[in-house]
């Protein structure tokens, strides 16, 4: 939303909302109670933004620079955002649906408090925004190249005349002035290469990333949304349901390969939302509640398909039964940690540290050699043991809370 003349209204201090991960996770992260802008009550500082560059303009990843700086300062806690403008009127595409009101002004600046003062053409994050804050200091680049953002006390003619030079503040994430094509592409890969999570499993880190990361470079700059992605990583999970469910040696070998698909697919889906801002709580079930879907129809399945193998003998279908059950049981543990009015540690740690989604592999490599049984047990081990670990933790932090 933007405002003429008129003061801006206070900003609650806010960051992107949950991260919509991991379609092939039986345990994803946990989420967040509120969708869009998770908000915390920090005080922050009034922000003067400058964007009489036309390279503000320029687009990173679906959004304007200028945009996607004055989405990090909102999320640093910046009191009020006014934008220093051109001869242009710039234009804003996500402001509206994040409810970040700016004050779009080109009168001479008057700073009657400490203020944010940033150059509009500078591709930067939140957390380096919100550092320099704290500090009040001058952000710069690990090379020790000062860089047209920090906190002045006084207007002295100019935007560099007006910043400090200590305390410096080092970048630690991008931050990186964009002039031209060329430096706009070097940001926005900067960018794509923050878009992993701390939690990343080896393959997220080394293969479904990087691939699906082909795929979110070409869908960003198109109409379909996260939450379409997702139900496309879902159905394609459900195929890979079907054929191991068939008991055909070459169907579950296709259905192994649509399932890291899927995964690699479902990371994208993430990307999207987190690049262009549109966490959402129905992205967060649609995600989360795919990939139960997924995993308890993939354990089903392949216990059908050794049944169908064996000539409708042995255990597989009670096993693959079992299985599907101890999905539900751990999916049930886990929202009861979510759901807990007391914070629970061990546990949360415990699904962090348990989510990731290298069984993908596992299972193409224990299909491809002929060993799906070996997976079915596995899995039936892997999913009970965590849901009564998880319990037992659960217990513990509540009696340690």
């Amino acid at each position: 939303m933007i405002s003429g003349r008129t003061p801006i209204q206070t900003a609650p201090r806010c960051h992107a909302g949950w991260d919509i991960d991991s379609p092939f996770d039986s345990f994803p992260l946990p989420w967040r109670q509120n969708a869009g802008l998770a908000c915390e009550t920090d005080v922050g500082l009034p922000v003067l933004i400058f964007a009489d560059d036309p390279a503000c303009e320029r687009t990173l990843a679906g959004l304007s620079v200028l945009e996607r700086l004055i989405i990090a300062a909102h999320e640093a806690g910046a009191t009020a955002i006014s934008i220093q403008q051109g001869e242009t009127e710039p234009k804003f595409t996500a402001l509206t649906r994040l409810k970040i009101e700016v004050h779009l002004t080109r009168d001479e600046p008057a700073l009657h408090e400490p203020t944010l003062l940033i150059l509009g053409n500078l591709a930067m994050q939140r957390a380096d925004l919100e550092r320099v804050i704290k500090k009040q200091g001058r952000l710069h680049a690990p090379g020790h190249e000062l860089l047209p953002c920090g906190v002045a006390t006084e207007w002295a003619g100019s935007m560099e005349a007006s910043l400090p030079r200590r305390p410096k503040v080092e970048a630690h994430g991008v931050a990186q002035p964009v002039k031209d094509g060329l430096t706009a592409v070097q940001a926005e890969d900067a960018l794509w290469d923050t878009m992993g999570l701390e939690t990343d499993s080896f393959m997220d880190r080394n293969f479904n990333r990087p691939v699906g990361r082909l795929a979110s470079r070409l869908l960003i700059h198109t109409p379909i949304s996260p939450n379409a992605i997702s139900v496309v990583a879902t159905g394609i999970g459900m195929l890979s349901a079907v054929c191991f469910a068939r008991g055909e040696a070459h169907l579950m070998i296709l259905g192994a390969v649509l399932l890291q698909c899927s995964a690699i697919i479902d990371c994208v889906d993430g990307d999207l939302a987190r690049m262009l801002h549109k966490e959402s709580r129905t992205g967060k079930w649609l995600d989360l509640g795919g990939d139960q879907l997924v995993h308890l129809c993939l354990l089903a399945g392949i216990g059908m398909g050794l049944y169908r193998m064996h000539d409708l003998s042995g255990p597989w279908l009670w096993l693959g039964i079992a299985a599907a059950l101890g999905v539900v049981l751990s999916f049930l543990t886990r929202l009861r940690a979510e759901q807990s009015e007391r914070p629970l540690p061990q546990l949360q740690a415990w699904i962090a540290r348990a989510a990731n989604r290298d069984f993908s592999a596992l299972l193409l490599i224990l299909t491809i050699v002929e060993h799906v049984d070996w997976f079915l047990w596995l899995a039936l081990a892997a999913v009970h043991g965590f849901w009564i670990y998880g319990e037992w933790l659960r217990q513990q932090d509540v009696i340690e809370t």
